[in-house]
C-alpha cells in the first residue's frame, strides 16, 4: 500500500490499466488454449477414425481363413497422417475379445479392452481413449497414446470384428507446447510494450492537467488573480476541473477585490469623523472651555461616534453581502409583515421631518386574502426596506406624504415607494446605487452614501427587480420592487 501511495497518478493509472489488461488477456489466452486443445483432439480423432476405416478396407482373408492386411506397412502413397505410424499399435479381435491379428510392435502385449468398453460398443460405433503405454508394458517413445476402438466388417468374415488402433499424441503435444511457448514469451513482451505505451498515453492524457498545474503555480500574489487556467475544448472531466478552478479564482478575485474596496472605503470614510472626533477631544482636554462649550463638544463627539458605528455596521453588512449567496439563508417570509415593522420603526423619523407615511396594500382579487409570501432573509429584507423608505423620508419636503403601495399578483409581489422630493436625474439613476455616491442636495441631507448600495446588493441576492423612475405627474421619485413568489 505504501508503494502504491508513493507512485504518481500517471504511474498508478498505467499500472492499473496494465493489471486489468494482463488479467483480461491471460483469461482470453486460457480460454483460447482450451478451445484449441479441444478442437485439436477432435481433428486428431477424426483423422484417426478415417485411418481406422482405411485399415478396415485393407483387411483380407487367406485360403486357410486367417486375417491379414493387404498393405502390411499400413501406409499409402500420398496419404498424410497427423501421427507417427512407426510407434503405432494395431490389434483385431472378434466380438468375444479373442485376438485374431496384431502388429509386430505389440509383441506379446495386448491393447486394453475392458468389459465396460465392450458394453459401450453396443451403443457407440467408435470409442476414443487416452492411455499410457508404460502402464501396459508397451515400448513407446511417447508418454501418451490415443486408442481407437471401433467395429469392422469384412465380406469374408461372418462376424463383426473389433479393430483397435493406438497412435502417439506427439503432434498435438508439440503444437500445444509451441502455443504455450508463444503465450509465455509473447504475453510478457506484449504487456511490457503495453506498459510503456500506457505510460506515454497517460502522460498525454494528463498533459492538460500538467499545463493547468504550471499555470496555477505561476499565479502568485493578489496581482495575478485575474489570470485564468486555459480550458480544454473537449467536454470531459479535465474541462470540468479547469472550469471549477477558474470559478475558484473568480471567487478569490472578488473576495480580495471586496477586501481592498472595504479597506479603501473604510479608511476614506472613517478619516473624516475620526479627525473631527480627535479635534473635539483635543479641545476638551485643554480644560479651558465654558460649560456650554463643553456640552456642545460632547454632543458633537457623540454624533461622530454614532456616525462611526453606523458606518462600520454598513461596511460590515456590505462585506457580508458581497461574499454572495452562501452567507444568507433563504426561508419563506411574509413581505407585508416585514414592511409594516419597518414603517412603524421609521414613524419617529417621519414625524421629525414632518412627513406622513401612508400604506396601501392590495390583493390580486378584490376581497381576497393577501398572499405575499416570498423566499428571503427577513433581516436583510428589513434592512433593504429601511434604506429605501428612510431615503425617501430624508429627501421628502416638509408636510409631504411618502406613499407605500403593495400589489399581490398570482406570481409576483410589487412594492412601490413614492416620495415628493427633488427626484433623480435619468443619467444618475444607476450611479446612485454605487457606494459613497450621493446626488444633490446631498449637502443638506446627512448620510454616508452606503444605504442604497446595501439595498441594491440585498435586492440582487434575493432576485428582486429594482425600477427607479420619476413621478408623473408631479415631482419626486418612485422606487418599484418586484418579488417573485415562492
Amino acid at each position: 500500500m505504501n508503494f502504491w501511495r508513493r507512485l504518481g497518478i500517471r504511474r498508478r493509472l498505467a499500472l492499473l490499466y496494465l493489471s486489468i489488461f494482463a488479467v483480461g488477456i491471460s483469461a482470453f489466452c486460457a480460454i483460447l488454449f482450451q478451445y484449441f486443445q479441444n478442437s485439436q483432439i477432435r481433428n486428431f480423432d477424426t483423422s484417426l477414425y478415417n485411418f481406422g476405416v482405411d485399415i478396415t478396407a485393407s483387411l483380407e482373408v487367406d485360403f486357410v481363413g486367417r486375417l491379414f492386411l493387404v498393405n502390411s506397412s499400413i501406409s499409402e502413397a500420398g496419404k498424410l497422417l497427423p501421427f507417427h505410424l512407426g510407434g503405432s499399435f494395431f490389434e483385431i479381435r472378434d466380438r468375444e475379445g479373442k485376438v485374431l491379428w496384431h502388429s509386430r510392435s505389440l509383441k506379446d502385449k495386448l491393447l486394453p479392452l475392458t468389459s465396460s468398453t465392450l458394453s459401450r460398443m453396443g451403443k457407440e460405433r467408435a470409442i476414443f481413449q487416452t492411455i499410457r503405454p508404460l502402464n501396459l508394458g508397451l515400448e513407446s517413445h511417447s508418454p501418451d497414446l490415443r486408442l481407437l476402438t471401433l467395429w469392422a466388417q469384412h465380406d469374408g468374415w461372418n462376424q463383426p470384428l473389433i479393430l483397435q488402433i493406438a497412435v502417439p499424441l506427439d503432434l498435438p503435444r508439440r503444437e500445444r507446447r509451441d502455443l504455450l511457448l508463444f503465450f509465455f514469451i509473447g504475453i510478457p513482451l506484449f504487456l511490457l510494450v503495453s506498459g510503456f505505451g500506457g505510460l506515454w498515453l497517460s502522460k498525454l492524457a494528463l498533459l492538460p492537467v500538467h499545463n493547468m498545474t504550471v499555470k496555477a503555480r505561476g499565479i502568485t500574489g493578489v496581482g495575478k488573480l485575474s489570470e485564468r487556467i486555459p480550458v480544454p475544448p473537449q467536454r470531459d472531466e479535465i474541462r470540468e476541473l479547469a472550469v471549477t478552478f477558474n470559478g475558484l479564482l473568480d471567487r478569490l478575485d472578488r473576495a480580495f477585490a471586496s477586501q481592498d474596496r472595504f479597506v479603501s472605503n473604510a479608511s476614506h470614510q472613517l478619516k473624516t469623523p475620526l479627525t473631527i472626533l480627535k479635534g473635539e477631544l483635543d479641545l476638551l482636554r485643554k480644560g479651558t472651555l465654558t460649560e456650554q462649550a463643553l456640552h456642545e463638544g460632547l454632543e458633537s463627539a457623540a454624533v461622530e461616534l454614532n456616525r462611526l458605528i453606523q458606518l462600520v455596521q454598513d461596511l460590515l453588512l456590505l462585506a457580508r453581502l458581497e461574499a454572495g449567496q452562501d452567507t444568507i439563508q433563504l426561508t419563506p417570509v411574509q413581505v407585508d409583515e416585514v414592511l409594516l415593522k419597518v414603517v412603524a420603526r421609521l414613524q419617529k423619523l417621519a414625524k421629525l421631518k414632518q412627513v406622513q407615511l401612508k400604506t396601501n396594500f392590495m390583493a390580486d382579487s378584490e376581497g381576497g386574502e393577501l398572499d405575499v409570501e416570498v423566499k428571503g432573509d427577513e433581516e436583510l429584507l428589513d434592512s433593504m426596506f429601511e434604506n429605501f423608505i428612510e431615503n425617501a423620508v430624508k429627501y421628502a419636503p416638509v408636510d409631504s406624504v411618502v406613499e407605500l403601495f403593495m400589489n399581490a399578483g398570482p406570481e409576483s409581489v410589487q412594492i412601490r415607494i413614492r416620495d415628493s422630493g427633488p427626484g433623480v436625474p435619468v443619467d444618475l439613476r444607476q450611479k446612485i446605487f454605487e457606494r459613497f455616491t450621493r446626488v444633490q442636495p446631498s449637502n443638506i441631507v446627512p448620510g454616508s452614501g452606503l444605504g442604497l448600495s446595501i439595498a441594491a446588493e440585498i435586492a440582487r441576492l434575493h432576485g428582486v427587480k429594482i425600477d427607479l423612475k420619476n413621478n408623473n405627474p408631479g415631482p419626486g421619485t418612485e422606487v418599484e420592487l418586484t418579488f417573485q413568489k415562492v
